[in-house]
């Protein structure tokens, strides 16, 4: 049993630089440990390169940067030359925060699983034990190979790291998953726990439900499913051409999208913006979240901040997620995965119906209470001091 408050460590390959979601949630529980309870709380990355962090971070929070170049050459290398220097790289990764953990002397060391620590985390010699943080499906990889390639070598490198990815993830003391369907994708495993994303913010303001505008915000790749939502606004616009979309993202797809707005028509109605850090001013000014991803989801943020401001959703059931969130026909729709004309139907039927916009938007903000940041923290921390003697149960097969 850990004796007063344990000493936190959280791995975030990449940098605090992204605008990305996993980003935000771990400075934000950081934040919240060190200032709120007055934990020891460090963060570690591996590319911030000297540059600033895009979401604040508090001063009571350690950071250390190891700015190991892992993706300097992303890109540009051939494969031999990325396997080689993923070898390299990795290895000096292992070193680096071997090194810097046995100065730090954490209780727990956190990964978000988002890189390579994985591979060498559990042997690591400070003394901490060693939690994971899963942040995207445990499939994912098969998910990404079938978005990139239908050919059977791929899904099955793919099948191959996942499964190799399920094993190292035994080796850890604690896993912790975003959602029931998560949890039941590990068969239930003893030494898994569920625990959601917390909101980083609470609005006082909520919509009115009035404006004839629609929102979805999201980074703009192709998993996120924004074609398919201007696909479907095709229909909605032919009946309703006084609603508008407004779109607040960044990603590889943004030229692909403008282009497929303006075959359609839509460049008047439909509108492309860039990430904003007052988003929840935007959410404000609409009426309804339409959430439009194939896949690649865990517990989806943007739902969560859209209920806050009472806003109804309408999301695809993409694994994994929405699910979790949406209570069909209560604060929203779920919609089957990749079904444009069902979709299409419910974003007109919530046009059509202000009382029922209203009705749904009030639920979706009395449900989105049991995501505050005090509610989620209070489940971490007690978590934090269970006796969490190191689980050597395995994940079933």
């Amino acid at each position: 049993m850990m004796k007063g408050k344990p000493k936190i460590v959280y791995l975030l390959p990449g940098g605090l630089f992204n605008p990305g979601g996993m980003e935000r949630i771990t400075i934000t529980k950081a934040n919240y440990l060190a200032e709120k309870e007055g934990y020891d709380v460090s963060i570690v990355t591996t590319e911030q390169m000297g540059r600033p962090a895009y979401f604040p971070v508090s001063e009571k929070v350690h950071l250390y940067h190891l700015d190991i170049g892992m993706y300097v050459n992303f890109g540009k290398e051939s494969y031999v030359e990325k396997c080689i220097s993923r070898y390299s790289k990795n290895k000096e990764y292992k070193r680096l925060l071997n090194r810097l953990l046995c100065e730090l002397r954490p209780d727990i060391t956190i990964s978000t699983l988002s890189g390579l620590d994985i591979d060498f985390i559990h042997n690591l010699k400070d003394g901490s034990l060693k939690w994971g943080e899963l942040h995207h499906p445990r499939n994912f990889r098969q998910l990404s190979a079938r978005k990139l390639s239908n050919a059977w070598i791929p899904n099955i490198i793919a099948r191959i790291r996942t499964y190799m990815f399920r094993k190292k993830c035994e080796k850890l003391n604690r896993l912790i998953v975003l959602t029931q369907e998560e949890k039941v994708s590990w068969n239930n495993q003893e030494n898994m726990e569920i625990i959601p994303n917390a909101l980083s913010f609470f609005p006082d303001m909520i919509s009115t439900c009035e404006k004839k505008q629609a929102i979805a915000v999201g980074r703009l790749v192709y998993e996120k499913g924004f074609d398919q939502l201007i696909e479907t606004w095709k229909t909605v616009y032919a009946k309703h051409p006084d609603w508008e979309l407004h779109i607040f993202g960044q990603g590889d797809q943004k030229e692909k999208l403008f282009e497929q707005i303006h075959q359609n028509g839509l460049e008047t109605v439909v509108r492309i913006n860039e990430p904003s850090q007052d988003i929840y001013t935007h959410y404000q000014e609409s009426s309804f979240f339409v959430f439009p991803s194939r896949f690649l989801e865990a517990l989806p943020m943007v739902l969560i901040e859209a209920m806050s401001c009472g806003l109804p959703l309408v999301a695809f059931d993409a694994p994994c997620g929405p699910k979790d969130i949406i209570k069909e026909g209560e604060n929203g729709f779920l919609v089957k995965n990749g079904d444009i004309d069902t979709l299409s139907e419910r974003i007109i039927q919530l046009m059509e119906s202000g009382e029922l916009r209203k009705k749904m938007g009030k639920t979706a903000r009395k449900m989105s209470f049991d995501y505050s940041m005090d509610r989620i923290m209070k489940r971490w921390i007690e978590l934090f001091h269970q006796n969490v003697e190191p689980v050597t149960n395995k994940l079933k097969q």
